[in-house]
């Protein structure tokens, strides 16, 4: 397979604008951190989906109160965090008001649709039918209306529910014209034990979409200048990487040819298999 450097065989001036798609308030820089620093004085907005608090509750004697989940951070808090992240390397930035998938109910229960932290490493449910939607018609209006764009969204290396349905949102995008790379989940890809675990990489994650990787591009990674990035995640280091040596680790630790670098891949439909071609043509001959 082709790889190739990303800086080098793109013409950013055809594009109006380059949008990074981030799940949460956290996984474009933690992604795609290396690219956001190269792409500096190139017109790019990083749209953060669930970024929004928990929908309130409603007690049975009428009180509201905002739900928690433990050992999971305010969203306020969070959106703090990646405010001022985004703003030290002057990118500009979108958080939609989407709740995080911990937080999520039902339309027709009521209930919390991913109930254990395990739930959330699954396809996603039935009952987040309705949010799917609304995103991608809300992306829509946001990518699509203004112009050529280099739509840019994660592949959902580690299966997290929330990084999937944002690709599946992108594959959309890209059918109604948006040209589309995907980036490399991280830190799930350099840890094989994160996400849902199994060594989860780039062509299962494709194969899940139904596609197959194309062509891999490469983007050097200021490693100083992405931890310094990173730092700004106050809450998010010490889980994702122990320490700020841990941290260091993670990004130096995936390389190309010695360096530090992100990894994006241009992908097509995956081609059906000779065998199961003709045993498609035959049924489709019958009928």
């Amino acid at each position: 397979m082709n790889s190739r450097a990303l800086l080098d065989g793109l013409d950013f001036d055809a594009y109006e604008r380059v949008v990074i798609l981030s799940p949460h308030l956290d996984d474009a820089a933690l992604s795609c951190g290396g690219l956001l620093h190269a792409l500096q004085g190139v017109s790019t907005l990083v749209v953060t989906l669930c970024s929004g608090n928990p929908p309130p509750l409603v007690g049975a004697d009428g009180a509201v109160k905002a739900p928690s989940r433990r050992g999971h951070v305010s969203p306020r808090i969070r959106r703090r965090e990646d405010i001022a992240a985004m703003r030290s390397i002057r990118a500009e930035f979108v958080h939609l008001s989407f709740p995080d998938a911990i937080y999520r109910r039902s339309l027709n229960t009521g209930k919390l649709i991913y109930l254990s932290a395990r739930q959330r490493w699954v396809a996603p449910h039935g009952d987040d039918a309705a949010h799917i939607e609304e995103l991608f018609q809300l992306l829509r209006r946001i990518c699509l209306d203004l112009g050529p764009i280099l739509l840019v969204s994660p592949m959902g290396i580690g299966d997290h529910v929330d990084h999937q349905i944002t690709a599946r949102v992108a594959m959309r995008l890209a059918a109604a014209g948006a040209s589309l790379l995907f980036y490399e989940d991280f830190p799930y890809v350099a840890d094989p034990c994160s996400g849902r675990g199994g060594g989860d990489g780039p062509q299962a994650a494709l194969a899940r979409l139904q596609l197959e990787p194309t062509e891999r591009l490469i983007v050097p990674v200021d490693t100083e200048g992405k931890m310094r990035l990173l730092r700004h995640y106050v809450s998010q280091v010490p889980v994702l990487f122990g320490s700020d040596e841990g941290m260091r680790a993670a990004i130096t630790g995936y390389q190309h040819e010695g360096s530090a670098c992100e990894f994006f891949w241009r992908a097509g439909k995956a081609r059906t298999p000779r065998r199961n071609r003709s045993i498609q043509a035959k049924g489709e001959s019958a009928g």
